[in-house]
């Protein structure tokens, strides 16, 4: 397939995705969804509840609430009404999982996005309505995560939450040993140290380097940053920052001086239990333990009486059974992660695989099927990590002021046999199943119009090398008369 044919079947592509998932937009930002169940997360499910939106956000929901006249309304009596799933930490949907440097929170993963990623449109069938997008274990320091909405073509319209935090890896990056790693970790922040205490020295000993420097880079003061003020935090402190307006501050520094002062959430990578003390030890002397968030692999279930100890949430892996065998009798060993933090007393939230295999909804039925009370299943992938992104007061439950995000259910949640019907997100229908293309042709093998190969037999990567028929008898001829 040439280069032509392959763009002509992308945009077709993304047309039929827009097609599929064109946003309804409620009558002056109003409408109302009446479902034969309401699973608030909030309180007991609600039986032939209604929710009431506004601009975006719930303002009423109950079986007997009053709703605008003028609004749109949405009647399921059939169907399941459900806050959206949260994804507590992803690093799919951009062009790349990592970057090649090993300190890099300078960068922001808004730049990496893709919005038209199938990742996102999956997610979106799948009924997850906020995704928390991250680098991924494969660094030291990270980019600074964005959280966004899987619907939109730009990321600004897909963006919930800029700025969402720095991914921070325990575990050795490709190449590095579990030595080498902490030794990185902790010297990225003895530099910003260093930094400081040379560029406050700079200003009293009267030289201008630091906002000559800014300026070459392009920055300018705004309101915030155009006054200097001393460094806060509850480990170290440089004195005398106060001296250096805070745009001055280099921009490869100005984020790990932010961590530094808790002013940002860190998500750190654990690859082993010997990691988490690794973890604990660069959060804790920098003054950001309080604001971490500990992203963990299965093994990490043996560290869990010192997570639980300092208080650590944390998010785990999309393997839910951790297996190893016995050194002695050689038989396999077999640990229910999440069994063992929810017994310890810690909070977790669970990550899907991807958005096709293994998503949230099937996490949580595992999870009961393992033995979690349906509470605390639900509770991983809908309000506990919608508290740790800090958005619990937005997203995670439904309830009076909260984003108007509901995925309507031909059933149970946490069923094998429900479907996602529809998905609302900030009080616009977002996505039906019945309209999406792509879900019929997986399902009943409908082709969708326009979007079948080319016959290979028929397909000819070199058209303007033939000529016509004609022309070619005449250079047949040609050749026969200059043979003769």
């Amino acid at each position: 397939m040439n280069m032509h044919c392959f763009q002509s079947i992308r945009r077709t592509g993304a047309v039929l995705a827009l097609a599929a998932f064109a946003p309804f937009v409620a009558a002056d930002g109003k409408l109302v969804i009446k479902a034969g169940k309401v699973i608030t997360l909030a309180g007991e499910p609600i039986e032939n509840g209604t929710i009431v939106v506004e601009n975006g956000r719930i303002t009423a929901i109950g079986t007997d609430v009053q709703a605008p006249w003028d609004a749109e309304v949405l009647e399921y009596p059939g169907l399941v009404a459900f806050p959206g799933f949260v994804e507590a930490i992803t690093n799919y949907g951009m062009d790349r999982s990592n970057e090649n440097v090993d300190v890099a929170p300078f960068l922001d993963v808004r730049d990496s996005i893709d919005p038209v990623n199938f990742y996102f449109e999956n997610s979106l069938r799948a009924g997850v309505t906020t995704l928390n997008v991250q680098h991924a274990a494969n660094c030291v320091i990270g980019a600074n995560g964005h959280i966004v909405k899987p619907i939109g073509m730009t990321v600004e319209e897909m963006s919930v939450k800029p700025g969402a935090g720095l991914v921070l890896s325990a575990a050795p990056k490709g190449g590095k040993s579990a030595a080498t790693q902490a030794q990185a970790l902790r010297g990225a922040f003895g530099e910003l140290r260093d930094y400081l205490e040379d560029v406050v020295q700079e200003k009293k000993d009267g030289k201008d380097y630091a906002r000559r420097e800014a300026l070459y880079q392009g920055r300018e003061p705004d309101e915030e940053t155009s006054k200097g003020r001393a460094m806060e935090g509850s480990a170290w402190k440089v004195e005398g920052l106060e001296l250096v307006p805070r745009w001055e501050i280099d921009e490869k520094q100005a984020p790990l001086l932010k961590l530094v002062e808790g002013k940002t959430p860190a998500f750190f990578y654990c690859g082993s239990p010997k990691d988490v003390s690794v973890a604990i030890e660069v959060a804790e002397k920098n003054g950001f333990l309080a604001r971490t968030t500990l992203v963990l692999d299965p093994s990490c279930w043996k560290a869990a009486d010192v997570i639980a100890e300092r208080g650590l949430p944390v998010i785990l892996d999309s393997t839910l059974v951790h297996i190893e065998t016995d050194p002695v009798t050689g038989e396999e060993i077999e640990t229910f992660v999440p069994g063992v933090f929810a017994e310890k007393g810690v909070r977790f939230a669970l990550r899907s695989e991807t958005a096709l295999n293994q998503s949230l909804w099937f996490q949580a039925a595992r999870c009961v099927g393992y033995g979690l009370t349906r509470e605390q299943a639900l509770a991983a992938v809908t309000t506990t990590p919608a508290e740790l992104l800090g958005l619990g007061t937005r997203v995670g439950s439904l309830a009076a002021g909260k984003d108007a995000n509901v995925v309507l259910f031909s059933g149970d949640p946490l069923s094998v046999t429900s479907k996602v019907e529809y998905v609302v997100i900030e009080g616009n229908l977002v996505y039906d199943r019945s309209t999406d293309v792509r879900m019929r042709h997986v399902e009943t093998g409908e082709q969708p119009e326009n979007t079948a190969p080319a016959d290979e037999a028929e397909f000819d990567p070199h058209p303007e090398d033939k000529g016509t028929g004609e022309e070619n008898g005449d250079e047949e001829e040609a050749e026969e008369e200059e043979s003769n």
